[in-house]
């Protein structure tokens, strides 16, 4: 399908050469026969093959620039020539999770890859020796990548010839083939981070025995304990005075292009995070930050635990140091100049706990698995949440997903052969054991789990293909071990908790009893999060963070409500255990085991009233990161992406 518009990437635009015309094209069209040409062509004045979408920019040479926007998309022109020493093209790229590269081609061959690294409109010299004649120029765009809120493209503007015996200007930046060093930071930490840059790749982790020595660092200024002061600045390094500063129990969050807060530029702008943090126990921590648009640098106590601060990019940092247990000050800067910023950022224990004595998935003292404490406060804004969720007319009931928007979950025994899974968000895989008769849920999300019996390791995925062996995402979690949760990266839910985490499943059924949270998807959930989650994929700003703990109501008399069997086993567990919002959704759900797997329940399972969100009661958000174990991808005991 075409259309003449530019947009979405499953409506595809065909430019054919200067009118601009939509159409489907197979092959590299040419309109006009070889001729002499200008030094300089404009966008308008390329042949335009693939998925191309024209467009007007104020700030491009002529007005007019070309998005390539797929691997192959190709801007193209013949003439002829005297002998050239090169081309110079103008261009810009998006960084998802690496830069675009761009093949220079003369007569059908490639002479030479260019790596677009600028957001900014900058030229780029392709050195290759061209005898004089008449020849056909293309520039290919070889790396196309994108995953939920990223889309790595390139933009053309102009191509210049560049004569072999003239003198010209030099570009304000020359790629070769080689693509460009990682820049310094401008701010060198205490202790040296890792180099690695991840590209399409999660990052490698540079772990270290030692704790950190505590230095002079900057304090809180009054927020409690486990919290952080947030101060914005408009400018990117967080200097002199902030325009707002408030306390919160997270950092980072999915800002989008538009302002994080008020009285804040929508671009242009940093957020200084100081947290005084409780680290209970002595022991290794993982310091996660998962980065879009966005520098991000780290400290301990003032000593240097990443920095990642000199441009806005797109990756996924973890860093692992040994912490005394006591109370240590942790200090979080972010920065944003342009697009679409979003940061993640925690740091949780990387020890795993014990199993529960009566086999239920996690830890025993994983937050799914603890009963909320009688101290537990209501949130000032858990009215107004409440309320947004009974007026919103796509709420009928509270819906339980348990075949279709569900997950099967497969366990695999010892010796099960394994199958390498290519993740397309990373472009990476990951081998896990896997038999032909793994049948992800029959819905758009194509959620698939399997846990390998012999080592404990749980294996998500989403949008799993069983005729490619491929899937979008993934996460690997310690199924009876570790918390359900994970430092953010894998992108394969919302608050990237464990599929399986706060499932009802059958032994919950046939034993009466639920005892452990429920996972729940919303609408209208924000771009915050909450710990334990670590992200969100909400964008409502006045809805409810992703990794709440919501309860029913303590007061309220289950026994008076005409409740099925079923249905008060699962208000008993939202009452004692509570639920996390773990996802977004149009309707308000919550998930039992799908019987794809094989599974079966010993009583009828079911939806609950609407009348029981009213009882709702959202709680405050003082969980420190700190204070809970997540999985990460630098834990390699299970399986991970490479």
């Amino acid at each position: 399908m075409s259309v003449c518009v530019r947009g979405a990437r499953l409506f595809p635009v065909v430019v054919v050469a200067v009118i601009a015309l939509c159409a489907s094209v197979i092959g590299v069209v040419f309109l006009n026969p070889a001729t002499a040409r200008a030094a300089t062509l404009q966008a308008d004045q390329l042949t335009a093959t693939g998925t191309v979408y024209p467009f007007n920019d104020s700030t491009a040479t002529g007005g007019k620039a070309l998005t390539l926007a797929a691997t192959g998309s190709a801007v193209s022109y013949t003439e002829t020539t005297p002998a050239l020493s090169g081309l110079s093209i103008r261009a810009r790229g998006v960084n998802c999770t690496g830069w675009p590269v761009i093949q220079v081609l003369v007569d059908s061959t490639v002479r030479t890859t260019i790596t677009v690294s600028s957001r900014t409109w900058t030229d780029y010299t392709a050195n290759v020796a061209i005898p004089a004649g008449t020849h056909t120029m293309m520039v290919r765009f070889s790396n196309d990548f994108s995953w939920l809120l990223c889309d790595r493209n390139v933009d053309i503007n102009t191509i210049t010839d560049i004569p072999s015996a003239a003198t010209t200007t030099t570009p304000t930046t020359t790629s070769t083939t080689t693509p460009p060093a990682t820049t310094t930071p401008t701010t060198t930490p205490t202790t040296t981070p890792a180099t690695t840059t991840p590209t399409t790749t999660p990052p490698t982790t540079t772990t270290t025995t030692t704790a950190t020595t505590t230095t002079t660092t900057p304090t809180t200024s009054g927020c409690p304990t486990n919290s952080y002061q947030a101060r914005y600045f408009n400018n990117t390094t967080a200097s002199g005075q902030p325009v707002y500063q408030a306390c919160g129990w997270s950092v980072g969050g999915n800002f989008g292009s538009g302002s994080p807060a008020t009285g804040v530029n929508a671009a242009g702008y940093s957020i200084e995070y100081v947290g005084s943090l409780e680290f209970p126990i002595t022991g290794p921590y993982t310091f996660a930050a998962d980065t879009g648009d966005m520098g991000v640098a780290v400290w301990l106590d003032g000593a240097g635990v990443m920095d990642h601060s000199g441009a806005d990019n797109w990756g996924r940092y973890e860093q692992v140091r040994t912490v005394q247990a006591g109370t240590h000050t942790v200090r979080v800067v972010v920065s944003n100049t342009s697009g679409t910023a979003i940061e993640n950022f925690s740091v949780s224990q990387a020890t795993q706990g014990t199993k529960t004595s009566d086999g239920r998935y996690f830890a025993a003292n994983s937050f799914w698995n603890t009963p909320i404490p009688a101290s537990s406060t209501v949130d000032s804004r858990s009215t107004t949440w409440i309320n947004a969720l009974l007026t919103n007319s796509a709420i009928t009931q509270i819906s339980l997903n348990q075949n279709a928007w569900s997950t099967p979950i497969y366990r695999a025994p010892a010796g099960t052969p394994t199958q390498a899974i290519r993740i397309t968000n990373s472009n990476k895989t990951v081998s896990v054991p896997y038999l032909s008769s793994y049948a992800p849920s029959p819905d758009a999300d194509s959620h698939l789990v399997v846990i390998d019996q012999a080592t404990g390791c749980l294996y998500e995925f989403q949008s799993f293909s069983a005729n490619s062996r491929t899937a979008i995402a993934h996460a690997s979690y310690h199924a009876y071990t570790g918390s359900g949760g994970h430092a953010s990266g894998p992108a394969h839910a919302g608050g990237e908790f464990s599929y399986v985490a706060g499932m009802i499943t059958p032994t919950d059924v046939a034993s009466g009893v639920i005892s452990h949270a429920l996972r729940i998807a919303i609408p209208q959930t924000s771009g915050l999060f909450a710990y334990p989650g670590t992200r969100s994929d909400g964008t409502n700003s006045a809805g409810m963070p992703q990794g709440t703990r919501i309860r029913l109501s303590p007061s309220l008399n289950l026994d008076a409500l005409g409740l099925t069997p079923f249905q008060k086993m699962v208000a008993v567990a939202m009452r004692d255990y509570g639920a996390y919002v773990a996802d977004t959704s149009s309707a308000f759900s919550i998930y039992a085991e799908s019987t794809i797997d094989g599974s079966t329940y010993s009583q009828t399972l079911g939806n609950l009233p609407k009348s029981l969100i009213g009882q709702l009661q959202a709680l405050d958000s003082q969980i420190s990161s700190t204070s809970v174990q997540l999985d990460s991808a630098s834990d390699t005991t299970c399986a991970q992406q490479g």
